[in-house]
């Protein structure tokens, strides 16, 4: 660097490395950045509070289906008409919630006649993707 009273920053100790100028000023600066990396990649988070409320949401569904599904079992659509605690909801907002609960093993899906159907465990085989999850 060519003034020495210029303060070492990340983005210069960068720099400096690429260019291979590998000075104690920049090693330390780098080793700073990997410990503030490696601090925040291992920190503990608390779920948000619409993370909260899909997970409450998914639990009410899994029962739902489990206590009411007949035959095929239900469709997005028919989850959105009859489930009293979706009401309001979008297809695409409850398609996401229940596909997390067939990727946990909480329900099935299987599809008849182009149509997705949503059932309790056992009314349809886990596919192979479901089974990765």
């Amino acid at each position: 660097m060519s003034k020495t009273n210029e303060k070492m920053t990340y983005v210069k100790a960068i720099e400096n490395a690429i260019q291979g100028n590998l000075t104690t000023e920049v090693v330390d600066k780098l080793t700073a950045l990997k410990q503030t990396l490696v601090k925040k990649a291992g920190a503990e988070r608390k779920p948000t509070a619409q993370q909260v409320a899909n997970e409450n949401l998914r639990a009410t569904l899994v029962e739902f289906i489990n206590e009411n599904a007949e035959g095929d079992g239900f469709t997005v659509t028919d989850i959105l008409k009859q489930c009293p605690a979706v009401e309001g909801d979008s297809n695409q907002h409850v398609s996401a919630i229940l596909r997390k609960a067939v990727k946990a093993k909480e329900i099935s899906k299987g599809s008849v006649k182009r149509r997705t159907y949503f059932a309790p465990v056992g009314v349809y085989p886990f596919t192979d993707e479901e089974a990765e999850a």
